[in-house]
């Protein structure tokens, strides 16, 4: 019968398609990958999976492709920088991305040691590491400043160290000056330990620079942003009052850009999706993208006269084995009829020339197409009334008759 047609030609164009499980016919077809749903982002900080998917089961099938696209989940501060305010939004340097993530600064924390405006009175100490505590609250203070007072000069307070950092959450400027009784600051004098002394010390007042306040935590992520690779952890910041701040972000997988939506897939579980690392998770959707395939007119016995039908196995380069959409199946053999005027067993295809003139299809080889003139257009038939040409079904060229595909 000369070389048969490729199996790509063939096509499942009516859904159900073929389960070739069951040993049957193995017609091609199937579908592509439309889009991709994620099911699970998973969690990644050292760098975005990439992704890969299962192979077609049917012939000449190609696999799909696709790149992963993450976005940021949450920041955890590294470095806390210095001169920040609770509510400036940072965004993060780095990384290949269609639009950056972005992260409110939801608290600022007390670095260094803060100045001395006033050494107050009355305050003890029993060595440097035994000195007077004072603690410092106030309703925005999520995290009370406690200080110790290391040296005195008579009672006086001349030096301290920071036991505990205080922790900021009002927004706005931060605050310049701490004192009990102002600005809504208490202040509360535990005595020192050895010898036991007194807790009626009073009136320190510390002042505090941009470069007593960094970023203690962030809020929750304000812009995800799009990212194919994230930035290196510890992740840096542009924008707020600040400079110096850094965080380990953490991505999810929020997408994946198909590059090849694949083909002759049957159904998702062909398509199978699985990333590199961690737990991401997603599903492959299917649809009625596909390569298009020889567009068949048959007449199966008990079947629809002319009904469009799918080859599903070439017998020879005259008959084939087709389906209808409803599963009726038969042999049918090439003539030279409109599709009103087929009789069981009998099946058409067309082909066009460069003029639009239109022929019947006697025989079909992989590499020739044996015609009979059907409609003339243009200036005339291109190829002889039972001639042959090769074939495509991508559009007629010089030499070429295209098939009629769908």
């Amino acid at each position: 019968m000369g070389r048969p047609i490729k199996k790509k030609f063939f096509a499942n164009l009516n859904s159900p398609y073929q389960d070739h499980a069951t040993g049957g016919p193995t017609g091609e077809g199937g579908e592509s990958l439309v889009s991709v749903t994620i099911n699970t982002e998973g969690s990644y900080t050292a760098g975005l999976p990439t992704v890969s998917f299962g192979d077609p089961d049917l012939f000449s099938g190609v696999r799909a492709q696709g790149i992963v696209h993450g976005h940021a989940l949450s920041a955890a501060t590294q470095a806390n920088g210095t001169g920040y305010r609770v509510g400036d939004v940072l965004t993060v340097v780095g990384g290949t991305n269609v639009s950056a993530a972005t992260f409110p600064v939801a608290n600022i924390t007390t670095l260094g040691i803060p100045g001395i405006t006033n050494g107050g009175s009355l305050y003890d100490i029993n060595s440097p590491t035994d000195g007077d505590k004072v603690t410092f609250t106030h309703t925005n203070l999520l995290q009370a400043l406690r200080v110790r007072i290391t040296a005195v000069n008579g009672s006086t307070a001349t030096s301290i160290a920071v036991e505990q950092p205080g922790i900021w959450t009002g927004t706005g400027a931060f605050p310049t000056s701490m004192k009990g009784g102002v600005g809504g600051f208490t202040a509360a004098t535990t005595a020192k330990v050895s010898p036991p002394g007194d807790t009626n010390g009073n009136g320190l007042e510390l002042s505090f620079t941009s470069s007593n306040w960094g970023v203690y935590s962030f809020g929750t992520v304000a812009v995800q942003g799009d990212y194919t690779a994230m930035p290196a952890n510890p992740a840096s910041f542009t924008g707020g009052n600040g400079t110096g701040t850094a965080a380990t972000i953490t991505f999810g997988v929020s997408g994946i850009a198909l590059t090849n939506s694949g083909s002759n897939y049957i159904n998702a579980a062909d398509a199978a999706i699985t990333f590199s690392t961690g737990t991401a998770t997603a599903t492959s959707v299917l649809g009625n993208v596909r390569d298009n395939g020889l567009a068949a007119y048959a007449h199966i016995l008990d079947g629809v006269e002319g009904a469009l039908v799918d080859i599903m196995k070439q017998e020879s380069s005259r008959r084939y084995l087709v389906k209808e959409d409803n599963g009726v199946q038969g042999q049918c053999r090439l003539v030279v009829k409109n599709t009103g005027d087929l009789y069981p067993g009998e099946m058409i295809l067309i082909a066009t020339d460069t003029q639009g003139c239109t022929y019947w299809v006697t025989k079909l080889t992989a590499r020739r197409a044996y015609l009979t003139h059907r409609s003339s257009a243009g200036t005339g038939y291109q190829v002889i009334d039972g001639g042959s040409a090769g074939w495509n079904i991508t559009g007629a060229v010089t030499g070429y008759v295209s098939i009629a595909s769908v």
